[in-house]
């Protein structure tokens, strides 16, 4: 029965997925990244996990494609202290472009490192564990579109989580903090960049808020991974961000793989 119910709640789930994909498709200045959400238990702990998603849709009569790639990593050098490592890239396609209309090809990529602290408020043997972290973070990268700027991001991370030997949730409210800079209106008008609202978006950071929502399914050590972000920015923007990003992934637990491998014998 406890089967059954997961699987029908990444059903529902990947349905509200798909019908993302299918209309993400738009010019957007920001979107957020994958959450990583390591749930970590004690020192040693590995964890690695690769996620992304594709899509298409229509942006003023022309066919688009967007993919997003996650790769992220986290560790436990000692009890209580994780460290992660972030990278993500993000691709934007027109079937045919109009520079005239800003319709060009977009990618841009970030890189960034966090560091933090988890306590395992439940760590039984079984598999089943209550786990509250925090963590900080700081990264850059850059932005190619119809403008180019390149970019840093700071992030507060924090997160409770409830892990079984098959299923896992997660829950983190993140708080990220973009600052442009080297702003190049790559051929643009002046017109152009203040009808999409780029002329001060150099000037502050821009503050997003940003609950994710992570289920992992899987065997211990190794599962399927479903994430849901949210992004509300915390101050009035007068140019667009993605308000929601959907991923699928696979999530890998060293630490769970070398437990099972000893429970083999192996």
């Amino acid at each position: 029965m406890k089967t059954l119910k997961i699987k029908s709640l990444f059903i529902i789930l990947g349905l509200i997925g798909l019908n993302y994909l299918q209309s993400s498709c738009s010019r957007y200045y920001y979107q957020p990244n994958a959450v990583n959400a390591p749930m970590m238990k004690e020192k040693g702990d590995l964890k690695i996990g690769i996620s992304g998603t594709t899509s298409s849709g229509d942006l003023n009569g022309t066919n688009t494609s967007s993919s997003i790639l996650n790769l992220q990593t986290a560790y436990s050098p000692i009890q209580y202290l994780g460290l992660m490592v972030n990278y993500s890239n993000y691709n934007y396609s027109f079937g045919e472009e109009d520079p005239s209309k800003g319709d060009v090809d977009a990618n841009a990529g970030l890189f960034e490192g966090g560091v933090g602290g988890y306590y395992p408020i439940i760590n039984r043997e079984s598999g089943f564990g209550l786990i509250a972290d925090t963590y900080v973070g700081y990264g850059g990268g850059k932005l190619s579109s119809d403008v180019n700027m390149n970019f840093n991001r700071l992030f507060i991370q924090p997160g409770i989580n409830v892990t079984f030997p098959y299923f896992d949730i997660g829950l983190a409210t993140r708080i990220s903090g973009i600052k442009y800079s080297n702003f190049d209106a790559n051929g643009m008008s002046p017109e152009y960049i203040s009808q999409q609202g780029l002329t001060e978006i150099t000037q502050k950071r821009h503050y997003f808020f940003e609950p994710a929502l992570t289920l992992r399914a899987g065997y211990k050590f190794i599962k399927a991974e479903l994430q849901v972000v949210g992004s509300t920015p915390m101050n009035e923007l007068d140019w667009e961000s993605n308000g929601t990003v959907v991923t699928f992934g696979i999530h890998f637990s060293l630490m769970d793989a070398i437990k099972f491998g000893k429970s083999k014998g192996f």
